[in-house]
């Protein structure tokens, strides 16, 4: 069982989520349900493949019931549809239990490309010649690096780092756990500004470059990004298709001449929208990454 982060759960009546969906999908069904409820999930992926994999999550018994069943069935159409497989998605009531940090016990170093390995700040990792480690604590907010969506961008950072054409500063749009914005400043950037509409976010993001000991070099906020100054040679946006394309103009706005812009978090069936959303205010396509049905651009 490999339980993927999330924030804790109280003692509260709840119905529990299992996610029936092909191997290569199940750490995405897994990092959607910890962003959709903030309560940890578990992954058995103890059966050999080609064997469906089962994510298990946790919803509370209350008010927002119903919109969140709701979600999670488009969702699994969704990854189904992009995947050329089903997603099955199924619900059942629980007795009262006290979920709590069970999670915890499951989030072990890992690395996430060659030259960076995540860890927790409780169990560091072992490092091969050439690694760097990024220490997380999520505490309540979204992103340990394990997402399809966040592989993919620092998959690009890794490019360019190999390329030599990391440039000094970096913008992350909805910065999350800070983990885009550590990787930039561990693989040699200088500065890394990250916003977020979450104080959680905000926190974790700040908490975690304490922990990396870049506190003085990874800056976090609430400022909207309409309202934030400067220009960057390097933005990256880590969101919905549909955010995406709500800030479209704004993201262009904060890009340096010659910069380049880094988005993922949209599915591969929707990157027609997104990369026309951002041509039409001028960007054009650099390179397309995909994985497990996932899809980041890089436009400039």
């Amino acid at each position: 069982m490999t339980p993927v982060s999330g924030n804790d759960a109280t003692q509260e009546a709840w119905v529990e989520v299992m996610l029936l969906a092909p191997a290569a999908q199940a750490d995405a069904a897994a990092d959607y349900l910890v962003a959709l409820t903030g309560h940890g999930v578990e992954i058995d992926d103890s059966q050999a493949p080609p064997a469906p994999v089962m994510v298990k999550g946790f919803l509370a018994a209350g008010a927002d019931l119903a919109a969140q069943q709701a979600a999670l069935r488009r969702y699994a159409q969704e990854l189904g549809l992009a995947a050329g497989q089903e997603v099955m998605v199924s619900f059942q009531n629980l007795a009262d239990q006290d979920w709590g940090e069970n999670w915890k016990r499951h989030f072990r170093p890992r690395a996430l490309t060659k030259r960076l390995v995540v860890a927790p700040p409780w169990e560091r990792a072992e490092l091969n010649p050439g690694q760097v480690e990024i220490v997380i604590d999520p505490g309540q907010a979204f992103g340990t690096g394990q997402h399809e969506s966040t592989l993919l961008c620092l998959r690009r950072l890794e490019h360019l780092v190999g390329r030599g054409q990391l440039p000094p500063r970096l913008l992350d749009v909805g910065c999350g756990t800070g983990i885009l914005g550590l990787a930039f400043l561990l693989l040699g950037g200088q500065e890394a500004i990250g916003i977020d509409l979450d104080p959680l976010a905000v926190e974790a993001s700040l908490h975690n470059a304490e922990l990396n000991h870049l506190a003085g070099r990874l800056h976090a906020s609430l400022t909207p990004l309409a309202e934030l100054p400067g220009r960057f040679p390097l933005v990256v946006a880590n969101l919905t298709a549909k955010d995406l394309e709500m800030v479209a103009a704004d993201l262009v706005t904060h890009l340096a001449p010659a910069g380049e812009l880094i988005v993922s978090g949209l599915l591969v069936m929707q990157i027609k929208q997104v990369r026309a959303a951002l041509e039409a205010h001028g960007l054009r396509l650099i390179e397309q990454d995909s994985l497990s049905g996932w899809a980041s651009l890089v436009m400039g």
